[in-house]
């Protein structure tokens, strides 16, 4: 549970932007996939970390796959990179790049017993409700997990080389 304040958010914010600077892509190309975690904790998540913190975070996040699109080899027989950002537990986003084909298109059925994934309404938008600019293809999602402990729903919007 968060209950106090979440202090330090612009240093922990510029701490973070460099730590997403480092990100090193195309490392591990003899993999399926190739995947990166948002490097902080979960202040990124709390309810008292200002909005603006966390659309800064995720106009970055957007950035870095931006760059990593504009890096991709062309050598690989196949590669197809993708930024989720998760919402409202926008530290449990990720990056992720696509070495297999198959995995790919096996990446976006989830329709299982314990998991299902919604499209989001076609009028929604994360980027404009953010005020976000890209010219990545958005791709929204309604998460929803069942567990025999807990049930949770939240989303996760899809930017980049996405189905």
């Amino acid at each position: 549970m968060f209950y106090g304040k979440s202090r330090g958010q612009r240093r922990k914010l510029k701490t973070l932007f460099h730590w997403i600077d480092e990100l090193m892509a195309f490392v591990n190309t003899n993999r399926e996939c190739e995947h990166f975690h948002v490097p902080c904790g979960v202040w990124l998540a709390n309810p008292k970390t200002s909005g603006k913190v966390k659309t800064a975070f995720c106009k970055k996040w957007i950035e870095k796959t931006e760059e990593f699109i504009d890096k991709k080899p062309k050598e690989l027989p196949f590669c197809k990179v993708v930024a989720a950002i998760t919402y409202p537990n926008v530290h449990d986003s990720q990056i992720i790049i696509f070495y297999d084909e198959e995995y790919y298109a096996s990446f976006w059925d989830r329709k299982g017993p314990e998991q299902i994934w919604t499209p989001v309404k076609e009028n929604t938008s994360f980027a404009k409700e953010r005020g976000i600019e890209t010219e990545l293809p958005e791709v929204g999602y309604v998460e929803e997990f069942f567990d025999e402990d807990y049930n949770t729903k939240s989303y996760i919007w899809f930017y980049g080389e996405c189905l």
